[in-house]
């Protein structure tokens, strides 16, 4: 049983997922900050591509901060069938072929293509140079090339077609398949946005009530349009406002719980 946990920054998705691993029959995967499981083999590597994330947004480049977010997804496939093998519920932290159906077009709307003379060598010295060598090797093991700007270019052009393609390219890329269940933790885009500004290291580039508020009206679309064509997925939403942590935990708990109980996970949903 494989269910993701998604919504805008600062719903409390990490909170949830924290009191979620505390259960015996519950694994833990994070998509994006693999580190933030203390036993995970790829923590190293994650750390790394999470200050590459940061130096993307110092410069406020989108095409090198959607490369990062590539590279950090493609971590999630070895993770995912490593938790998978333990033969427990899987519940993650986002989804390599959720949060690009809400995260691209964001971009892709919000933004404007970096200029080819990007200054790519101001986003290698943001880094620690030990981290950035890390991220340049997996740079060219994913796409055979130390200059992360033409797969940034990629995934902008991605963006604008139709989510079926998105979805394809993800699956190929990242190895995995759909989840039997999405969650979304819905909350107002000035609710999340008072929490993320509690955060300690400054926020990212799409951390703004505008580009938030696209991400949120482009989950509603993704997960309307996997409701029509994706039935065997079933689809949740937990209305997080006014609601305790413990409340939301044990309403997403209820939600993985519901869908396991309804029989949609013998096979699992391999299509894509």
């Amino acid at each position: 049983m494989r269910a993701a946990v998604v919504g805008i920054d600062g719903t409390g998705k990490t909170t949830v997922l924290r009191r979620l691993r505390e259960r015996n029959d519950v694994a833990v995967v994070h998509a994006i900050r693999a580190h933030d499981d203390p036993h995970s083999p790829y923590a190293a590597l994650s750390r790394a591509l999470a200050g590459a994330s940061a130096a993307a947004d110092a410069l406020g480049r989108v095409q090198l901060k959607l490369a990062v977010l590539y590279l950090q997804l493609c971590l999630y496939g070895p993770t995912e069938r490593r938790a998978v093998r333990e033969g427990r519920i899987l519940v993650s932290d986002r989804h390599p072929l959720i949060d690009p159906l809400a995260y691209l077009p964001m971009f892709a709307r919000a933004g404007r293509e970096d200029a080819p003379d990007a200054d790519v060598e101001a986003f290698w010295r943001g880094q620690d140079p030990r981290a950035a060598g890390a991220v340049r090797d997996w740079l060219v093991a994913r796409t055979g090339s130390a200059d992360p700007r033409p797969l940034g270019t990629d995934l902008l052009r991605r963006a604008t077609g139709p989510p079926q393609d998105v979805l394809g390219h993800f699956s190929r890329s990242c190895g995995v398949s759909l989840p039997h269940a999405v969650v979304l933790l819905d909350l107002p885009v000035e609710d999340a946005l008072a929490r993320t500004g509690d955060r300690r290291g400054g926020s990212e580039l799409h951390e703004t009530a505008d580009l938030l508020s696209l991400v949120r009206e482009h989950y509603e679309t993704a997960l309307a349009w996997l409701a029509r064509t994706r039935p065997e997925v079933a689809v949740h939403r937990v209305d997080c406002r006014g609601r305790s942590a413990a409340e939301v935990t044990e309403a997403v708990r209820e939600a993985v719980g519901s869908t396991a109980a309804s029989g949609r996970t013998r096979g699992g949903p391999d299509r894509c």
